[in-house]
């Protein structure tokens, strides 16, 4: 056998074992299923379930019930944005703002800041640990400031709006300075189609 030939065996081996060690562990990694973000928060009318959300595209931006201007003008652009949906289109986006200041906020605190922009948004909150784990599924981040002499603090927090699908997948983030016409043409987009009548 020539140092060609065998020298070309060699290759032939090693271009298969590549197949077999790399392409399966590659096409596992590309062909499975996308993760859902899954998430149980405590509201006003009780427990909140994005399970029990399906069918819906979920927009949710992290705030809290003591934020000023920053968290204020976030949430009227987003409720500014719903509005200029159809009213089909805006049946199925849920708005859900989540406070990241578990130590003051209170489901019913967050349900009536967040009335303020929009009846049917949804106040949230959760437990500390919950937070920490609902927020790391975003890549998101908080962290409580120092408090100032008479005992107030703010919250640093991500402000972008977070939007799931209508199978539970995150799917983007839109900039928190977008327009309420950007916003509402990117939840348009990500709305399930509508299934013509058989």
């Amino acid at each position: 056998m020539s140092d060609n030939t065998l020298k070309n065996a060699l290759i032939v081996l090693v271009l298969l074992l590549l197949l077999v060690f790399v392409w399966q562990p590659l096409s596992r990694l590309f062909n499975a299923a996308p993760i859902t973000n899954d998430f149980v928060l405590d509201t006003a009318s009780g427990a909140l379930d994005s399970r029990n959300l399906r069918g819906n595209v979920l927009a949710i931006s992290f705030a809290y019930a003591h934020c000023e201007d920053e968290c204020s003008d976030r949430l009227a652009r987003l409720a500014a944005g719903l509005r200029l949906l159809s009213p089909r289109d805006r049946s199925l986006v849920r708005v859900i703002v989540v406070s990241v200041d578990p130590d003051r906020d209170t489901p019913a605190s967050m349900a009536d800041y967040v009335r303020r922009f929009q009846a049917d948004m949804i106040g949230a909150t959760a437990k500390p640990e919950d937070l920490n784990i609902f927020a790391e599924s975003f890549a998101a981040a908080y962290r409580k400031m120092p408090a100032a002499a008479d005992g107030s603090y703010r919250v640093d927090h991500n402000r972008p709006i977070y939007l799931v699908n209508a199978v539970g997948h995150f799917v983007s983030a839109l900039n928190e300075n977008l327009t309420p016409e950007q916003i509402a043409q990117a939840l348009r987009a990500k709305l399930p189609a509508l299934i013509p009548p058989g």
